[in-house]
């Protein structure tokens, strides 16, 4: 009958080395661990794993595609057209309604983005508006249904303190349908 015995203890261990020699004992990198990894498997499993690495390997290589070259913004870090549009609304009211108003619109004075720059306008992130964000919201403005109706020949245009800067032209209304006449 055999008797069963403890594992011999770490002050208890034999001097002879137990390691295998194809694994070293110490792998330190990841290259080494592959490479110690390959030499153990056979050559049907070599035959095998070569395809899957191979595809790997390219996988890793390939281009970026659409979605990787540009990436989607988070979605709270924007500053969205809304919140632009409340700022120039807050700002001038008797020129800008705020957004979703039921209010009409009126028509603006030609060159008002101009005036907006020159002006200086904070968003309500606390930043000034730059030109690129204000000729933004001043496009968002003048397109839709309320804008174009209110481009009647013979109008009156406002500036920025809700005073009369000039009329709406017969080109520019017949100009604003034509438009409408195309898109549709």
């Amino acid at each position: 009958m055999k008797m069963l015995t403890a594992p011999p203890l770490a002050d208890e261990a034999p001097a002879t080395s137990t390691t295998d020699p194809i694994q070293p004992a110490v792998v330190t990198t990841i290259d080494d661990q592959l490479t110690a990894a390959w030499s153990r498997l056979s050559i049907d499993q070599k035959r095998k794993a070569l395809p899957i690495l191979q595809r790997m390997v390219d996988h890793q290589n390939r281009k970026p595609g659409i979605a990787e070259r540009f990436p989607k913004p988070a979605p709270g870090n924007r500053t969205g057209l809304r919140a632009d549009r409340r700022a120039l609304a807050a700002a001038f009211p008797a020129c800008f309604n705020q957004p979703k108003s039921k209010a009409p619109k009126r028509p603006l004075k030609i060159g008002i983005t101009a005036d907006l720059i020159a002006h200086g306008v904070t968003g309500e992130d606390g930043q000034p508006l730059s030109h690129k964000r204000i000729e933004r919201v001043v496009r968002d403005y003048c397109l839709g249904t309320k804008y174009d109706a209110a481009l009647i020949p013979g109008s009156t245009r406002i500036d920025l303190d809700g005073n009369p800067a000039g009329s709406v032209s017969a080109s520019h209304a017949a100009g604003r349908e034509r438009k409408e006449g195309t898109e549709a």
